[in-house]
């Protein structure tokens, strides 16, 4: 009995054929497993691996994902919203520059320091 043309749930197939219906190439198909993120339920015969169809239905259910509209990170008060932290990149900057948000209180206490250091240095020369 043919169980490839049975259409049943029992549908056995090898490592190629999987990979075409889950409509990715045999090697990225190979690499996938080789890095444990292919399907992980299969049948061994010897070496030779063969993949139910109900498995690599489950396989393409665990992996359905949803696009959710991120916050822009460079926005401190969207960050605050979301209750995320904004940290900078491990490592060296790069040219195309790895901009840290602060929060605004850094920059009003540096803008009343260099109001007072030009406060002061007004007064020294008026002084003098």
């Amino acid at each position: 009995m043919d169980h490839r043309n049975n259409g049943s749930a029992c549908e056995v197939m090898t490592s190629r054929e999987a990979a075409e219906y889950l409509r990715i190439s045999y090697d990225a198909f190979r690499t996938m497993r080789s890095r444990g993120q292919g399907p992980t339920v299969f049948i061994a015969i010897g070496r030779r691996l063969r993949f139910r169809k109900r498995d690599l239905d489950a396989f393409l259910a665990s992996h359905v994902q949803r696009n959710t509209p991120v916050p822009d990170m460079n926005n401190s008060a969207a960050a605050d919203l979301h209750g995320l932290a904004v940290r900078r990149k491990r490592g060296r900057p790069r040219a195309t520059g790895q901009i840290v948000v602060m929060p605004a209180s850094v920059y009003v206490n540096a803008g009343i320091l260099l109001v007072l250091a030009i406060a002061g240095r007004m007064i020294s020369l008026l002084f003098s």
